[in-house]
């Protein structure tokens, strides 16, 4: 009889587990609404102690995971590579500046980008906003690189709301002298048209409607991977009045204008979440915010307490404001302080949507176990980047940062300027000059770049052995695609219909 039972709770057991399985296996994969912001600061929000209002970004940073110590690259293009790619920007040529308007090329073509494997899993792929990953041809543009549709633009730093965007192009004089010439074109789509009738319209409000046109259209047992990086708050500064109007208290001009973007952009995130709990998507959907680099701190961002700004390799240009939101989490409502970096979303977005990754070459490691469960990371190194150019590069292994070279500026610390007069934040911007040419931090002791230990007897192992580490990764990098395509006034958007448009290389 106690045999008879065993077997029966055996065989239900044995039941049961496998019921579990099969519904675990045939669960439906999670939609994916990843936000990057543009140029946003350490400081610049209100879950890191900001003065700036943003509540809907709070509640969802405090619901979820804040991924604290979450790298970025320092300038916008390389980042974009890195989540589209999973690899360093020196890996994939990306690694110097972004890419310029007017400059014939984008992120590799060999490289299979993160919406490419996510549509042949099954999603829907919609990218809203900025790409700056190359449209010099057609085979660079978001359409070709695996998103079903595309509402944005393709450059950078082009006006909020005419949507025009300023240039140089190179040319020659009649005597073969070099010189420059203005030119200007729209750069707005609806995938390939033109956006024509949008002149007036603040770009983070019209991009916060197509994602809620797409997501109240959009079929719930389809998984959906929406694509939205923000124009906000990269300059120029430019907002509706209104929302720079609630800065009042803000007496220094360039910050009381990009809180009120900040603003705006936190209000677009709360009705875009708000629409995709409407249709029924938000309790299966997992919700990534990042920054693409740190803020420009003389364009009204900071990054207190961190040092340095955007272009720089500084923690303050390259740790990023980010956070997870999702009911698939495990663990939340608290501050994770595991070492990650943009290229880790690759493979975790295919572990996600359960995707085998093939992939040999990749710098990204699944990082789902540390974001969702509090495990500790698998990463224990990193690129900040190298750049032959400039020349300079900067590493990190555990606690230790390596930068040798010039890590860029302004590199001190700016508290934040809001009621300080412009001419008052300006003089603070003289503090801080890096004069050294090889630094050494402890950032679990010192996150703030305080204390260079490079000069330090007792470190003197360690600078070696963070030096061996740089030259074994030096032998991976490639070269810079950049310096190989300089501008050409082939992109003129004069002969493109006064747009900046493929086909031109």
């Amino acid at each position: 009889m106690i045999m008879s039972t065993t077997i029966t709770l055996f065989s239900l057991f044995a039941f049961t587990t496998g019921v579990h399985a099969m519904l675990h296996s045939t669960a439906p994969k999670p939609h994916i609404l990843f936000i990057a912001a543009d140029d946003l600061g350490w400081n610049d929000v209100g879950f890191h102690g900001s003065e700036i209002h943003t509540p809907n970004l709070d509640k969802l940073a405090n619901e979820g995971v804040i991924m604290n110590r979450t790298y970025v690259q320092p300038v916008c293009s390389p980042t974009r590579s890195a989540f589209m790619s999973g690899r360093f920007p020196i890996h994939t040529g990306l690694q110097h500046e972004v890419i310029h308007p007017t400059q014939p090329y984008g992120l590799p073509l060999n490289i299979t980008t993160i919406a490419e494997h996510l549509k042949s899993a099954g999603y829907a792929t919609h990218m809203i906003g900025k790409w700056h990953l190359g449209f010099c041809d057609t085979k660079y543009t978001p359409l070709e690189r695996g998103f079903d549709s595309h509402f944005g633009y393709y450059v950078g730093a082009e006006d909020y709301f005419t949507h025009r965007r300023s240039d140089s192009v190179p040319g020659k004089t009649a005597t073969a002298t070099t010189v420059e010439t203005h030119v200007d074109g729209l750069d707005f789509r609806n995938n390939t048209d033109l956006v024509l009738t949008m002149n007036g319209t603040y770009s983070t409000i019209a991009f916060a409607m197509e994602a809620e046109r797409i997501v109240s259209q959009h079929n719930p047992s389809v998984p959906l991977y929406l694509y939205l990086p923000f124009q906000a708050v990269h300059g120029p500064l430019e907002a509706p009045q209104h929302y720079i109007d609630m800065y009042s208290d803000i007496q220094n001009e360039k910050r009381r204008k990009f809180a009120g973007m900040v603003t705006a952009m936190d209000e677009a995130i709360g009705n875009i979440t708000e629409v995709f709990r409407n249709r029924g998507l938000w309790n299966n959907t997992l919700m990534i915010f990042t920054t693409d680099n740190g803020g420009p701190v003389t364009v009204g961002a900071n990054n207190y307490p961190l040092r340095g700004s955007k272009h720089t390799l500084w923690e303050g240009g390259t740790r990023g404001s980010v956070f997870v939101h999702g009911s698939m989490l495990e663990k939340t409502g608290y501050v994770n302080n595991e070492l990650m970096h943009s290229v880790d979303w690759y493979p975790t977005l295919m572990a996600v949507a359960g995707i085998t990754n093939k992939e040999t070459d990749l710098d990204g490691i699944n990082a789902w176990d540390t974001i969702s469960k509090g495990m500790p990371s698998k990463r224990e190194s990193l690129v900040y980047n190298i750049d032959n150019n400039i020349p300079v590069a900067a590493i990190r292994y555990k606690q230790w940062k390596l930068i040798v070279g010039n890590p860029g500026s302004p590199s001190g610390w700016y508290p934040q300027p809001k009621l300080m007069s412009d001419q008052v934040a300006d003089i603070q911007m003289i503090r801080g000059h890096a004069n050294d040419t090889t630094y050494l931090f402890d950032l679990d002791a010192d996150p703030t770049e305080h204390f260079n230990l490079a000069n330090n007897t007792d470190k003197q192992e360690i600078v070696a052995m963070m030096k061996d580490r740089l030259k074994e990764v030096m032998k991976t990098y490639v070269h810079d695609l950049s310096t190989l395509h300089p501008p050409t006034a082939k992109s003129n958007p004069a002969d493109f219909g006064d747009a900046w448009s493929p086909g031109w290389c």
